[in-house]
């Protein structure tokens, strides 16, 4: 793996993360206080991140830093763990918000029959549909 390579497999986790916690370019840019062209250089990997902006990255998406190097030998990205993915969604979460999301991702997990499980995410897809229309 060439630097380049590794510079576009960073920028590619910016991405990834930074869509998975629902910022835009713009959003994230002004987070960092750089303009958007800017980050899109770093997340096409046409401009190297510099280690301290990774740093403000990292915080900025809630992440630890390491995140953007786990990347192997070979072509492909590894993708994390559902459990840090929870995590990230539970800490952009506050207070009792927070707390219901993690006692309710805990109970989930312990459901051990699928189907109540299927039952459990179409409820609660069907009660946040009905929320948004009023």
């Amino acid at each position: 793996m060439t630097y380049n390579d590794l510079d576009a497999r960073i920028g590619e986790r910016i991405r990834t993360r930074r869509k998975l916690v629902g910022l835009s370019q713009k959003e994230l840019a002004s987070r960092l206080d750089i303009v958007f062209q800017q980050l899109q250089k770093h997340e096409n990997g046409t401009s190297r991140v510099p280690a301290s902006r990774l740093y403000e990255i990292a915080q900025a998406l809630n992440t630890p830093i390491t995140h953007f190097y786990e990347v192997d030998d070979g072509v492909t990205l590894r993708r994390s763990s559902p459990p840090s993915d929870i995590s990230a969604i539970i800490g952009l979460q506050r207070g009792k918000l927070a707390k219901q999301v993690l006692e309710l991702v805990t109970a989930f997990m312990k459901i051990k029959d699928e189907h109540a499980r299927t039952d459990i995410v179409s409820l609660v897809a069907r009660l946040s549909k009905s929320n948004a229309r009023r």
